[in-house]
């Protein structure tokens, strides 16, 4: 295959890294930065896989509610309101709270993409395991996959970035190659059993369904987009397969899997780079035109 296409595009709009696997072998590995990158929101797709581990360990299930791992009154919710919050409203961005956490919707049901709450997952995991994130994430993640350059760091309070609220939060620096050997575990069911990885795509919400527990797919009729309250017709990204699941982070970040192709694609970007152009676009007509050629 010709993939000069892809090293052009990436040149061209200011791309860390990209790493492709297809049919569990690294066809495509290139650097243009050699050193990891804070991958924003792709964070969330880890921390599902995460989730998914402790949930294999029988340390939490993804139904438990929150209030039976961390104290009450966590929230400007009812107590009654509270109490309904569990670990999948979080994932699927349902909490019916604004970044205040306050009330903003209705629970189980309204989508409203909100990294306050969010940033609980973490706290529990590392409640449950008793190890810091960055040592579980080594532990059940990193070690077993042999990936030396992926790792959570705290982002100063004051960093004005898309993943940040008031508060010193943690993120996710990572390069290309170490998301798509995550990405190409997860697909051939290494790290989580096929049902909670199947359990990832699916729809968490009717506002919704293009977003599933931190990861989106592409199966369905309408999508929203953090921070807005919109609902746009037709599937996240039309001109790629319809079975693709991926997690994103702002700027162009992601970690992206086609089972139907067998394809793990990852991409991270240049640090402080910013851009309106329409990478997904971009990318999935390139991509597919050198895995199809003709």
């Amino acid at each position: 295959m010709n993939w000069q296409p892809l090293l052009e595009l990436g040149q061209q709009h200011s791309y860390a890294q990209i790493a492709i696997f297809q049919q569990g072998k690294p066809v495509m590995d290139y650097s243009w930065l050699d050193q990891p990158v804070d991958v924003f929101a792709v964070q969330k797709g880890v921390l599902a896989i995460l989730i998914g581990i402790a949930e294999e360990k029988y340390l939490l299930e993804v139904s438990d509610h929150m209030n039976h791992h961390i104290d009450p009154e966590w929230t400007r919710l009812s107590p009654w309101d509270e109490a309904k919050l569990t670990l999948e409203t979080l994932m699927t961005m349902t909490t019916g709270m604004n970044d205040r956490l306050e009330p903003d919707g209705d629970i189980g049901r309204t989508w409203r993409y909100n990294n306050v709450a969010y940033q609980q997952l973490k706290r529990i995991l590392e409640r449950h395991t008793g190890l810091s994130l960055q040592q579980l994430s080594h532990e059940w993640l990193l070690q077993p996959l042999d990936l030396k350059n992926t790792s959570w760091r705290l982002r100063p309070a004051a960093t004005e970035q898309p993943d940040d609220n008031s508060e010193q939060i943690s993120g996710l620096w990572s390069t290309a190659h170490d998301l798509a050997e995550i990405g190409e575990a997860l697909r051939t069911d290494v790290l989580v059993p096929a049902s909670f990885k199947e359990s990832l795509s699916q729809s968490g919400s009717q506002t919704n369904p293009s977003w599933g527990r931190l990861w989106w797919n592409n199966n369905a009729q309408t999508y929203m987009i953090p921070g807005s309250d919109h609902q746009f017709q037709g599937p996240l990204l039309p001109m790629a397969p319809q079975d693709l699941i991926t997690t994103k982070g702002a700027g162009g970040h992601q970690l992206t899997i086609v089972p139907s192709l067998a394809l793990v694609v990852a991409i991270t970007r240049m640090p402080g780079v910013h851009s309106a152009v329409n990478f997904d676009a971009l990318l999935w007509n390139t991509l597919l035109d050198v895995i199809n050629p003709g």
